[in-house]
């Protein structure tokens, strides 16, 4: 088992309750409630039973944190909601003792077995676990070694306690601090994200793909472990059902095109056609070097968190690093910008996003003794960008649906029922879904990527 603490402290909460223009938030994705409700539990409440190792995980955690064995008290409460995440489940932990109580998440591979078994569950988790007990550290030591502070660097993640992951057993704990504590909230998925919030995004990427990009030059070895990891390889055999899911829904975009929109439903249908070839591309990082980075690789709305003064959105976090990746840092960029902006934003700043990332990642990686021009040209990024761009489109066609989906299905419901059956009803993701805003979104993003040249 890997073990990961000692991260950096986080930006202290400037102000943890908005004043004024107050963005959408979603207050039932991933975290339960809003950061405001009280994190009291109430007498009526039943402790939750879980396996013994979540236990044993959090009892070596109160140990870390200065708790004494057999005087505090640890409760299990429900961390996230139906629908909420395909391959993990969240529950928030608290300890107290005496006059002292301290509040964490833990997330953990799903309880249901249904849903253990429908995904790799366990090889993602244990990729997750490698980025915070090896990645993150290796690039917050890195950065600090150089004399980059937090205003400079990227730092942009929750501490991590613990975190273990034992594949043979099917056991892993990640244990993390609650955000909601230091006023940090989620964009609400179904309003496409602004300008202010999309910058910040844009150059946190920017920043984690410099260390990247540096760390490669400058400690080649360590970086290398990281060269391996491939999500898609283990979700996206022939007949997954992600890949399943993942053709239905191409078809279904296509169906968001107006009867005079050919080029754009060839363009489609020929992604479609390819599916497996491009997923092959998107996956091998040997093919965007010397530029490839360690990626996040899954960048949406839902693995951010964002903390603000005033209304106005002035720190993220970066959650979820269950999608680490040696890949084109075009990945991230499309992935975000083409699911989680719109029409509009894009025509008014997609040229700016690029350069806010551009002009983000060239600095960090001055700072860090590379010259940018040598390491990632502008010219590269735009070559990168027609080669790697279409991942954005493949992703929105899948993402999309979800995200026009005012309620999700219970995931472990679904588990089971394929399990039954061996079919993927993809009924259950859509039935909820705004026809109208999936629609305009939809349509809008297979418009754009073709407009772009990615596809």
């Amino acid at each position: 088992m890997e073990t990961s603490n000692g991260f950096p402290k986080n930006i202290e909460s400037e102000s943890s309750t908005p004043e004024q223009n107050d963005p959408p938030v979603d207050t039932a994705v991933n975290l339960v409630g809003d950061r405001n409700d009280s994190l009291e539990t109430t007498p009526d409440q039943p402790a939750m039973e879980l396996p013994k190792y979540i236990h044993l995980a959090m009892e070596q955690v109160a140990k870390n944190q200065g708790f004494n064995a057999g005087q505090f008290l640890l409760d299990f409460q429900p961390g996230s909601s139906n629908g909420d995440g395909f391959v993990g489940e969240l529950f928030k932990a608290t300890l107290t003792e005496g006059g002292r109580r301290k509040d964490f998440l833990c997330k953990v591979p799903p309880l249901n077995e249904a849903r253990r078994e429908q995904y790799p569950v366990m090889e993602i988790f244990a990729r997750e676990t490698l980025a915070y007990s090896k990645f993150l550290p290796l690039a917050f030591s890195y950065q600090e070694e150089k004399g980059i502070g937090r205003e400079d660097g990227f730092f942009s993640v929750p501490n991590c306690f613990l975190a273990e992951c034992d594949e043979v057993a099917e056991e892993s704990v990640i244990v993390m601090e609650d955000l909601r504590l230091a006023g940090y909230r989620m964009w609400d998925k179904l309003v496409p994200v602004n300008y202010e919030h999309a910058r910040l995004v844009m150059d946190q990427l920017g920043r984690l793909h410099a260390v990247s990009l540096a760390l490669k030059r400058d400690r080649p070895q360590e970086l290398a472990q990281f060269k391996e990891l491939e999500p898609f390889k283990e979700l996206a055999g022939a007949d997954s059902s992600f890949v399943v899911m993942l053709r239905k829904m191409t078809l279904d975009a296509m169906d968001t095109l107006e009867p005079q929109e050919t080029l754009e439903r060839t363009k489609l249908q020929s992604m479609h056609d390819n599916m497996m070839q491009n997923i092959e591309l998107f996956s091998d990082g040997a093919q965007a070097e010397p530029f490839t980075v360690v990626a996040h690789g899954d960048c949406w709305v839902n693995n951010f968190m964002f903390q603000y003064v005033n209304g106005t959105p002035k720190n993220i976090m970066l959650l979820d690093w269950q999608c680490l990746r040696y890949v084109s840092p075009v990945i991230d960029l499309v992935y975000f910008i083409f699911c989680c902006t719109d029409e509009e934003f894009r025509r008014c700043h997609y040229d700016e996003m690029m350069s806010i990332y551009y002009h983000s990642m060239a600095t960090l990686l001055e700072k860090l003794g590379h010259n940018p021009q040598e390491v990632f040209p502008r010219t590269a990024l735009m070559r990168q960008l027609r080669k790697f761009g279409s991942f954005g489109l493949m992703m929105a066609a899948f993402l999309i649906p979800l995200m026009s989906n005012e309620e999700l299905p219970d995931m472990n419901e679904t588990a089971e029922k394929f399990r039954e059956e061996q079919l993927v009803d993809l009924t259950v993701f859509t039935k909820n879904t705004n026809q109208t805003a999936y629609r305009k979104r939809m349509s809008a993003v297979i418009r754009d990527a073709v407009r772009y040249g990615y596809v």
